[in-house]
């Protein structure tokens, strides 16, 4: 479980990052973050990993307060939590296998990671992790030879290696065309529930987070300004987080951070 206490953040400049946010996310829901550019929701995710560092508050990962750990400990938190990126981050002059392995590195060290010491355990999760996300033919492509949508399930298979409790997507489909976001959106949401996986996505695609979220969470300013199912949703709900009516590009990405 992942619990905001009055969590906040202010950044250097006194952009105000998050405000008095109070959030409790349970094991297994998959939940979807909305909201204006600007609004707090990269903030929101990268603080559970101490991508960023809240301010203010407490932040509770498994009753444990995340805000006041540091080197190892920080290090060991970071293996319960897998993070998938817009721009991917993969290490493009190197093999899928080996971009995929890298999900283990919290778990095996950096010596036999850099030595490519890694297990038969390791490899086969690797291989197996590619087969989920049907990309198990490119194991000894180079990243860069592969298509975007292909370098996304590539990420997805190493956090998969990670076996993490938790997994963060910040616009994992941002930089993907409609039908390759949707795949993308697909595998998240079938390791979610298979795996029960807890899994928190910031989108800026209104439609795509109805169709896959459990949950929606909206922000406005820094703040939680809605927090529920998303069957109950409506289109006033969006009116309260984007500030005005919902137009057209908004559901197809306009209201991107």
């Amino acid at each position: 479980m992942i619990e905001f206490k009055d969590v906040s953040l202010v950044y250097p400049n006194g952009t105000q990052g998050l405000k008095d946010v109070n959030v409790t996310i349970h094991d297994g829901e998959f939940v979807v973050i909305v909201g204006l550019s600007g609004a707090g929701k990269s903030t929101f995710i990268r603080s559970i990993n101490r991508l960023v560092n809240p301010t203010a508050g407490q932040l509770l990962i498994d009753d444990s307060d995340v805000l006041s750990v540091k080197g190892p400990q920080l290090r060991k938190l970071r293996t319960k939590i897998g993070m998938i990126f817009q721009n991917y981050n993969l290490v493009k002059r190197t093999s899928v296998l080996k971009n995929v392995l890298a999900g283990r590195l919290g778990h095996t060290g950096t010596l036999k990671s850099i030595l490519n010491m890694y297990s038969k355990e390791d490899v086969k999760l690797a291989y197996d992790s590619l087969d989920r996300v049907n990309i198990a033919e490119k194991l000894y492509n180079r990243a860069d030879e592969l298509s975007g949508g292909q370098q996304q399930r590539v990420s997805i298979a190493r956090v998969l290696t990670q076996k993490p409790n938790y997994i963060l997507a910040d616009e994992p489909v941002a930089s993907l065309d409609p039908p390759t976001s949707h795949q993308v959106m697909t595998y998240l949401r079938k390791i979610n529930k298979e795996d029960g996986i807890t899994t928190i996505v910031n989108l800026h695609f209104i439609d795509m987070a109805m169709e896959y979220a459990d949950r929606i969470i909206g922000m406005r300013a820094g703040e939680v300004v809605f927090d529920g199912p998303a069957s109950e949703v409506t289109e006033k709900t969006f009116e309260e987080i984007y500030g005005r009516a919902i137009r057209e590009d908004d559901l197809r990405g306009g209201a991107e951070e």
